[in-house]
Order: structure tokens, then C-alpha cells, then sequence
């Protein structure tokens, strides 16, 4: 991207602001130039100084079922200057809490806030040509640009604070961004609570083929901690300048631009050059700042209150009207305030005379002056980072100020000391005695933050071997992470301060079977550990953790390739296949699958995990039973298996608690949408049928078919029950002919599918008397599980009546408008397309509706029977064999006979059975004769090709879910052909429209709704909520295949 600033300092003023230059530490310079997003994507700077961009972008992605790479990487120039050649080198990437802005700095402190998922409608800049370069872009010159709704990896410039544009070189401005950190969102979270081990009921567990203990789990809603921006859905970020200026960047009432304002940092010398710093938050809503200042040898910590001025206001009105706007002359701007809590001295820089450290001052700790002498080895040592551990969402936990000097020896061998600080009143510190002895005299008072003394209290200290690049939290504050220079990772649990992921402790728990762990918070618990990173060089590793602290991408500084790694957590491979571990290891999956969901946190990289565990735990198995085949598989399903269950009663989703009127619930259910995605992708691993993959995709479909026939309906009935018929206009024609038009391919999909489901089951009555004729059996049937189960039922049901309902309304709407003279060509076309759809169909939709109707009753009276008198959870089990399994149980077999009896009954007598057997449904790709080649001849977990496909090799081309022919798909969304020309170079020459992909299942879909009618007016199709994201819930990206 490259991007123009209006303001050119003169030449003179450029030469000033780096009078008192210094050059970047290359430690300093890396540890915040790479960031991991919630989203799934990754941004960060070159590794490689002279590369043709300076900051890339990418993620992880399914390429055929059974690996996963990291794409391609988008390369990006973020400069001052249109015209200018140079791209400066990066000194901070890091994306927002929502993940949908990206703070950018680079080497001459120029700041830039990327927004990730619009794209401009209008990207000219003032000469007509357009400011977008790689998939990046601009603003244009205009007060207000206008932005639509794309795939995350694309990418717009909103906001620029430019120090000087006419810059160059790798010599650092004294205004280079020492620290940054975004505030938090004022919205309430929802953490989950570490898995508890319980005992279970042995008999009934067992009856259940269930282990002898369970996991529990729960959740807990806390208010937003730290500051925030006081509206809801507007972002904020402070920056720390070398100079020492601190700048808080914030989002206005409305739209996405960013304003500033500023306070400068007080030290004792004017001149300040700020070396070490960092931000965090109180317990309260105030702004904490520690900074090393070299000029005055101080740290310093100060209180930054936040004025958000009109902004308060304007948010609590918005919540009775959103498009509230404060009038100008009653906007008061926000300001910021300071305050200087403590100064102290560092350490002394030679450890050795440690012993004259009371000739310093009083600022030193006493635990510094202990009559130990330290290894006289070790000569020096300078402070390496200061790192602020704001609170989490325990009111009673302060601020921890983490001081760490980095100390070397003469063998070159680093030591990290980390000296960890509490930031407490005063008050705090006076013993009770005497806090009793002021209340009798009547001198004790509350006092305000104001006039509180405040003091930076020693709590502990802990040195590590290695230099320490980076200290963050993760898991909402709850963990603390150490990222060394080497690649190495430490993760220390803030409550007690133990490392929870010792290699050695977790390999010694993992040798001890009979060892069951009580609680499950992350997968250190159940023996995963962070994997080693090959050391070839000198040079540092650059290293982030995903979201989910589930896997780590890195790469080395003057990386040629500019290319990261990724590697998921491992385990020993000598242990964890015994069923109790396998129970553990699903629950700790489930555990963080839930994390992901209640966070909104993409979760590719834990999918990719789970895949790698099955492969590991496939290896030992053929070591050790390779002359039973079958039972290998059978172990495999039933992890698989165990882990959807987990999944499911980890986010408390009960399939048997839903009803006939929880349909439009079910609709909008994130919850939902996460596990069938989950089961989705795991399905596909099974050797045979992948019946759970079809069920999850089938429901997935039914729901967004569903969603798609009620937008449709409620824009018609929104539309005539303002207009009359004979007053409708060409433009309403065109608006309601689009919105038929983009639901043509939902609805061949759906009547397609349920004319397979009759094919499946006019074969099962058919081979009922003897079944070893057919390929098709009860056991491996797709619709028996959908039918027989509770909540696809409800969906079939739903869509079918939906389905009856718009063609019932059509055909009034058409009658009515011929009636006024008022068919225009667009509705007449839409209509015509819409019922010749309907018409094709072999298979009498209401006569199906009918007869489901009648199972779903039968159904419901059959299982209450059968659960009456059982154990609590004994109907949810049959639900989630059905569903999560595929699987008909002995007490439901005899129910699936009988509605094969009922169908034969019921429906054949009326069907056209030989149109319906012989019409072809190969497009939809489900069942047992899959018409898509997908699966290659070599079968997962057996084949030898690795989960995680790694560079060097040559990135492989995503498989599609949907291959139509050599070169068409299905467009998953909108159920229509699309052409899958690779080159972009053709498309662009034959004018095909873009396509995008998802990430996680491979679906393929435009990027762009194929409107029919010209239409000068934009156009709100249903598709618009599936814009950013596939009918999986995973993200969409952009792509030129």
C-alpha cells in the first residue's frame, strides 16, 4: 500500500528530528512487529530489511480435508508517501481487540491504523487514479469515504499520524513508538472456567461405553476490565513516544477515522529518551505508564486519567437511538491527565558490584542486598524491558510491573532477571495496628486517586536462562508468556507463578497413567507442550502464539523467503493412547474449542492440532495392533467422536433441549454454527461415508437455505404492506426480481436434497428383506440420522414449510400484480426462473413436509418412551449418537425400521419412483456416492503426508468442496456454477468475477452478488450476512482461484 500525507515539513525541521537519533536495539525493533489475530490472520514485518514490502500478511488454511498450510503471503508497503519508493522498516504490528484494525509504526515513528474486511467504494484519489496497491488502499482526499463490507484480508488505510514523510534510512526518530497497547471494548466477556474432574456414575457411564470420570464445565460473565472506549463498537490504542509523548488514538462518534490527543511524560532533564516502557491498566478505568528514561538513569511510573469528554454522553444516547449525533457546539473534546506515582533507579549495570548498591540510594529493593554474592562469572547487565500485567477480571489483583535486566557472562551465556513489582496504595502498606490506632484519633480518611500515595512494592523476582524477547499475557490476562530470543516459550500462570508448561514435568505426568488431571485450563494439562524450534543461526527467531495458545508461527530475522512456519503444540510420542488419556485429551480440545467460541476467536489452528493427535495416536495404534485394522478405525471414530461430544457439553448445547418454537433460535445460533463446523472438518478424516461430515454440512445448509427464505419473505411482506400492488414501480420490480433471483440456487439445493433423501430411502425399503444387495445399508444411511434426530428434523420441517410458504406467496403476488397491470420484465423473469425450479422437481415437496410431520411426531412419542425412567442425559446421548456419530443405537433401530415401513406406506403409492431414483443430485455432494473427488487413494490418518504442510515446499492449491468439473465449482453461499480460472491475469481479460474462499471447509464463493437487473441502487440481499464469513462461520479471504 502506499499512502500520501498532506503534511511536508520542510527540509530544515526533517534534519532537527533526528539531531539526537539513536539507532533501534535489534531485540526492541523485532519483539512487537508481529501480531496473531482473533480473525486467524497474521500480520507482520519483513524479515528481511531490503524486501520488496515491508509488511506481509497470512493464515492458515484447510487445503484438502486432511492438511493444512500457511497461505501465500500478501505482500503490503505501508509508506508516508505516494511517490515515494522507499518503504520504511516496521518497528510495531499489532491488531485491535476486534481484530478488524491493525496498528502499524515504523522506524521514523510515523503511525498508521490499517481496517481489515471493508474495501472503499470510491478509491480515487484527487487525480482520478486509484491510491490501491496490493489488495491495500488508501483513503480517498474526500472528509467522508464510503466503505462496503469485504473478506478480511483486504485491507484499508483509515487513519495516518505522519512525523515526517521525507525520512529515510534505518536511523531511528526520537518520535519512534516505544510502546503501544489498544484499550479494551466496553462489552461484557464471557470466560470459561477450567474443566473440573468429577467423578461419574460407574453403571451408567458404563452402560453408555462412557469413562469412569467426566469433566465439567463452566462460564463466567465479567464486565469489561481497564479502559475503554466509552462506545461500544469504537476502538481506542495509546502510544508512548521516545521523546516521551504519550498519544491516545480514538474513534469519533460515528464512522471508522481516528483522532488524537496528547500529554507529555515528566522527567527531570527536558531532554528524555525513553528506552524501556510499557502500558497497562488499574483496576479502575485509569491508564498506568512505566518508562526508562536514559538521559536521567530513572523509571518512572505515572497515572494517565482519561477526559472521553462528549463521547459519554453520545453513548448512552446511542443506546435509545444509534444514529444520535452531538451537535459541534456542544462536543466536548477528550483530554488526558497525568500524574507521577513513583520514580526508582534501575539495578546496577555490573552485577559484581551489587554490594555497593546502598551508595545508590534507597531506591534499590532491599532483596538486592543480600549477603549472597552473585556467580562471579556474570559481569553485565543493563535492563532489558519494563512490561506492565494489568489486572484480569479478579477486582482484588493490582497491576504487576515486570522490571527484567538482561545480565552476560563470559562465555556470552544471557540470564534474564525478572524482578516483578505490585503498583499498591500506601495506605495499603501501613499494618493494621496502626490503620486502628488512626481510626481512634480520628485521623483516617478515605482519600481519592488524586491525592493516594502510590508505591511500587517488590513481590518476588525469577531468573531464566536466555534473553527474553517479549513478555505478554494470554487467555484474558491469566497467563503470563515469556518468547525468548531463541524461539523458546515460558507460560506462567499469574495465580501461582508456576510455569505450566515445564517439559520436563509434563513429560514425568505423562508417564504416570494413573495420574488424572483436576483441572483443564490449556492442553499443557493433558501433556501438549510448545514444539522446539530448530536453532541454525545467530540470528533471533521471531515468534507468535495464536489466540488460542494452541500453536506458534516464527521466522528468523534476514529470512530470504519472508515466509513463516507454523508448528502446533506436540506431545510425547510415547505416551497418550490409552482411553482414559485420549478422554483426557478430548476434553482439553473441548475446553479450548469452547474458549474459541465464547471469545469469537478463530479456531483453525486448534483443528489442526486435534488432526495431528489423531495422526500421532494412529502411528502407535498400527505399531501396536497393525494386524487389527478394524479396530484401529473403530479407536480413531470414537476419539473423533469423543471429542465432538466434549465440544459439545463444554459450550452447554443440549440437542435434546429443543422444540418445534426453537427453530428461529436455532437460526441465529453461534454456538451451533461452531460445532457443525467442528464436526464438519473432522468428519472428513473418517475412512468411511464421512456420514457426520454430511450431516454437519446438510445442516449447515438447511440453515442458511432457512435464513435466506425468511429474508425473503420479510422483505416481501415489508415491501406490499407498504405499497399497494397497483402502485408498484419498476425499481420495486427490480429489488424484489434480485432477491428471488439470489435464492434460485437455495432452493434447486434444497429440493435437490430432498430428492436424495427419498432416493435413500426408496432404496432401504427396498433391501429391507435382504440388505447385504444393496451398498447402501441402515448403518451407513445419511437420512435415517437426520430424520431420526431432533434438531436436523427441525430444520428439514422448517425449510420445508418455508419453502411452501414463498411459493404460495409468489404465485398471490404474481396474480395480484397481473391483476394491476404491474409485471415488470425483472419480476417476470425472476418468477419464471424461480417456479420452472420447482417445477423440475420429480418429488411432490408437500407430500414429503407431510410425511415428516407425522415421523417427527411418531419420533418424539417413541423416545420419551424409551428415556422415561433412565438416568438424566440418557435421551441426550441417543441425540448425539445420531448427530455427532451418525450411529442408530439398538433402542432406536427398531423406530428407523419403522419409518421405512411408514415411507413405503405413506409416500410410494403417490411418487413418481422411477423419475425420482433415476434423477440425478451427483452437484450436491452427499451420501455414499460422492461425486466429488476429494479424498485421494491413500486415506487419512495412514497416509504419510504431514498435517502441516511446511515451507519449502510449494504451497498447494485448496481442493473445493463443491468441484463441479476441471474447471467450475459451487459457489457454497449461492448454490450456482462458478468458473475456478487460476490465473488471474485471465479473469481479469475475460471480466470473471472474483471469487473468495473459506479457510476452514474450502467452500468457494463470489465475492460480489451476480445481480441480473441493472439496478441503480444498492441492493440488501441475504447474502450481505454472510459477507465476511462462510455458512461455516469460518472467515472468508479473497482469492484469484
Amino acid at each position: 500500500m502506499t499512502v500520501s500525507s498532506n503534511e511536508k515539513p520542510s527540509l530544515e525541521e526533517a534534519n532537527n528530528s533526528i539531531i539526537n537519533s539513536r539507532s533501534i536495539e535489534p531485540s526492541q525493533k523485532i519483539s512487537k512487529t508481529i501480531s496473531w489475530s482473533k480473525n486467524g490472520f497474521i500480520a507482520y514485518a519483513a524479515p528481511e530489511l531490503n524486501s520488496k514490502y515491508n509488511l506481509y500478511l497470512t493464515y492458515l488454511e484447510n487445503v484438502d480435508g486432511k492438511s493444512w498450510q500457511l497461505a501465500n503471503n500478501q505482500g503490503i508497503n505501508v509508506r508516508p508517501m505516494a511517490e515515494s519508493n522507499l518503504a520504511p522498516e516496521l518497528t510495531l504490528v499489532s491488531w485491535s481487540n476486534l481484530s478488524t484494525d491493525l496498528a502499524v509504526a515504523d522506524i521514523h515513528g510515523n503511525f498508521y491504523i490499517l481496517l481489515a474486511g471493508v474495501g472503499l467504494l470510491d478509491n480515487k484519489d484527487i487525480n482520478g487514479s486509484s491510491s490501491k496497491i496490493n489488495g491495500l488502499s488508501g483513503p480517498n482526499t474526500g472528509s467522508s469515504p464510503s466503505y462496503e463490507l469485504t473478506s478480511y484480508n483486504h485491507m484499508e488505510m483509515i487513519y495516518r499520524d505522519i512525523i515526517d514523510p521525507q525520512l529515510t534510512g534505518r536511523m531511528a526518530s526520537m518520535s519512534q513508538i516505544v510502546s503501544f497497547k489498544w484499550l479494551n471494548i466496553l462489552k461484557p466477556q464471557i470466560i470459561n472456567k477450567p474443566a473440573v474432574l468429577k467423578k461419574a456414575d460407574n453403571s451408567f457411564q458404563q452402560s453408555l461405553s462412557l469413562p469412569p470420570f467426566a469433566y465439567t464445565y463452566g462460564v463466567g460473565q465479567h464486565n469489561p476490565h481497564g479502559a475503554c472506549h466509552p462506545i461500544s463498537t469504537k476502538q481506542a490504542c495509546v502510544a508512548l513516544r521516545q521523546n516521551g509523548e504519550c498519544i491516545l488514538y480514538f474513534q469519533g462518534e460515528h464512522k471508522v477515522e481516528y483522532h488524537k490527543i496528547s500529554v507529555k511524560l515528566l522527567f527531570l532533564s527536558n531532554s528524555v529518551i525513553i528506552t524501556k516502557s510499557s502500558i497497562g491498566f488499574k483496576n479502575d478505568k485509569d491508564l498506568i505508564v512505566s518508562a526508562y528514561d536514559e538521559v536521567s538513569n530513572s523509571i518512572k511510573t505515572f497515572l494517565i486519567s482519561i477526559d472521553w469528554g462528549f463521547l459519554v454522553e453520545s453513548a448512552q444516547k446511542q443506546k435509545v437511538d444509534p444514529h444520535f449525533h452531538t451537535p459541534r457546539e456542544a462536543q466536548k473534546s477528550p483530554s488526558l491527565s497525568l500524574r507521577t506515582l513513583h520514580e526508582m533507579k534501575p539495578i546496577a549495570a555490573n552485577i559484581s558490584e551489587l554490594n555497593k548498591e546502598t551508595q545508590i540510594g534507597d531506591d534499590i529493593m532491599d532483596i538486592d542486598n543480600d549477603d549472597d554474592p552473585k556467580p562471579k562469572d556474570i559481569k553485565l547487565g543493563h535492563i532489558s524491558s519494563i512490561d506492565i500485567i494489568s489486572p484480569s477480571f479478579d477486582l482484588n489483583l493490582k497491576p504487576d510491573i515486570l522490571i527484567s535486566y538482561k545480565y552476560e557472562n563470559e562465555t556470552s551465556e544471557m540470564t534474564t532477571v525478572i524482578y516483578r513489582y505490585i503498583l499498591a496504595d500506601s495506605q495499603d502498606l501501613v499494618s493494621e495496628a496502626f490503620a486502628d490506632l488512626g481510626m481512634r484519633k480520628n485521623v483516617s480518611a478515605s482519600l481519592s486517586d488524586e491525592i493516594k500515595d502510590y508505591s511500587l512494592v517488590l513481590q518476588d523476582k525469577m531468573t531464566r536462562p536466555g534473553h527474553i524477547q517479549r513478555i505478554e499475557t494470554a487467555v484474558a490476562d491469566s497467563f503470563i508468556v515469556l518468547i525468548y530470543t531463541h524461539g523458546g516459550i515460558d507460560v506462567i500462570d499469574r495465580t501461582s507463578l508456576q510455569i505450566v508448561n515445564d517439559r520436563s514435568q509434563t513429560e514425568l505426568n505423562n508417564t504416570k497413567d494413573g495420574d488424572i488431571p483436576q483441572t483443564v485450563s490449556t492442553m499443557f494439562d493433558a501433556g501438549f507442550n510448545f514444539p522446539t524450534i530448530p536453532v541454525t543461526d545467530k540470528n533471533p527467531i521471531l515468534v507468535v502464539i495464536s489466540p488460542n495458545l494452541t500453536s506458534i508461527a516464527y521466522t528468523r530475522i534476514n529470512n530470504k523467503s519472508q515466509r513463516l512456519d507454523l508448528q502446533v503444540l506436540e506431545k510425547n510420542t510415547d505416551h497418550g493412547i490409552s482411553p482414559k488419556e485420549l478422554f483426557i485429551t478430548s476434553a482439553a480440545f473441548a475446553f479450548r474449542h469452547s474458549y474459541a467460541c465464547y471469545t469469537n476467536s478463530c479456531a483453525d489452528d486448534l483443528l489442526a492440532l486435534i488432526q495431528s493427535e489423531i495422526k500421532r495416536v494412529s502411528v502407535l495404534l498400527n505399531k501396536n495392533v497393525s494386524d487389527k485394522k478394524h479396530s484401529i478405525e473403530s479407536i480413531l471414530n470414537k476419539f473423533i467422536e469423543s471429542i465432538i461430544c466434549e465440544s459439545h457439553k463444554a459450550i452447554n448445547f443440549q440437542l435434546d433441549a429443543f422444540g418445534k418454537e426453537s427453530v428461529d433460535k436455532l437460526l441465529s445460533n453461534p454456538p451451533l454454527q461452531k460445532l457443525l463446523s467442528l464436526q464438519l472438518v473432522l468428519g472428513e478424516l473418517q475412512n468411511h461415508d464421512h456420514i457426520i461430515s454430511d450431516i454437519a454440512w446438510i445442516v449447515l445448509n438447511l440453515r442458511s437455505t432457512s435464513f435466506g427464505i425468511m429474508f425473503l419473505l420479510s422483505s416481501i411482506y415489508r415491501q406490499i404492506s407498504k405499497k399497494k400492488p397497483a402502485d408498484d414501480s419498476l425499481q420495486d420490480s427490480i429489488t424484489r426480481g434480485e432477491c428471488i433471483m439470489s435464492l434460485v440456487g437455495n432452493v434447486k439445493w434444497l429440493i435437490d436434497l430432498m430428492v436424495y433423501f427419498n432416493q435413500e430411502l426408496l432404496q432401504l425399503s427396498y433391501s429391507k428383506k435382504d440388505p447385504s444387495q444393496s451398498k447402501l445399508t441402515m448403518s451407513n444411511s445419511t437420512v435415517l440420522p437426520i430424520i431420526l434426530s431432533k434438531v436436523p428434523r427441525l430444520f428439514l420441517i422448517y425449510a420445508l414449510s418455508s419453502i411452501g410458504k414463498t411459493h404460495e406467496i409468489l404465485k398471490k403476488l404474481n396474480e395480484d400484480l397481473s391483476e394491476s397491470n404491474k409485471v415488470f420484465s425483472p419480476m417476470k423473469e425472476a418468477l419464471s426462473r424461480y417456479f420452472t425450479v420447482c417445477n423440475q422437481s420429480p418429488l411432490n415437496l408437500g407430500l414429503f413436509e407431510n410425511f415428516l410431520r407425522e415421523c417427527d411426531t411418531y419420533i418424539t412419542k417413541e423416545i420419551s418412551q424409551k428415556v422415561e425412567g433412565k438416568e438424566k442425559g440418557y435421551g441426550l446421548k441417543i441425540e448425539q449418537k445420531l448427530v455427532c456419530q451418525g450411529e442408530l443405537s439398538e433402542e432406536i433401530l427398531p423406530v428407523a425400521s419403522a419409518l421405512i415401513q411408514k415411507y413405503s406406506a405413506y409416500v410410494i403409492r403417490d411418487m413418481k419412483v422411477s423419475e425420482i431414483y433415476f434423477y440425478n443430485v451427483d452437484w450436491i455432494d452427499v451420501g455414499i456416492n460422492k461425486f466429488n473427488p476429494n479424498y485421494g487413494e491413500t486415506k487419512f490418518p495412514t497416509d504419510q503426508r504431514p498435517v502441516i504442510l511446511k515451507y519449502p515446499n510449494t504451497a498447494k492449491q485448496v481442493v473445493p468442496r463443491l468441484r463441479f468439473s476441471h474447471n467450475e465449482c459451487i459457489d457454497a453461499l449461492r448454490k450456482v456454477v462458478i468458473s475456478m480460472e487460476s490465473n488471474e491475469a485471465s479473469r481479469k481479460t475475460t471480466n470473471l468475477p472474483k471469487l473468495r474462499k473459506c479457510t476452514r471447509c474450502r467452500s468457494f464463493s463470489l465475492v460480489n452478488d451476480p445481480l441480473v437487473f441493472d439496478s441503480p441502487t444498492n441492493i440488501g440481499l441475504w447474502t450481505m450476512v454472510f459477507q465476511r464469513t462462510c455458512i461455516c462461520g469460518n472467515a472468508w479471504v479473497n482469492c484469484d482461484i
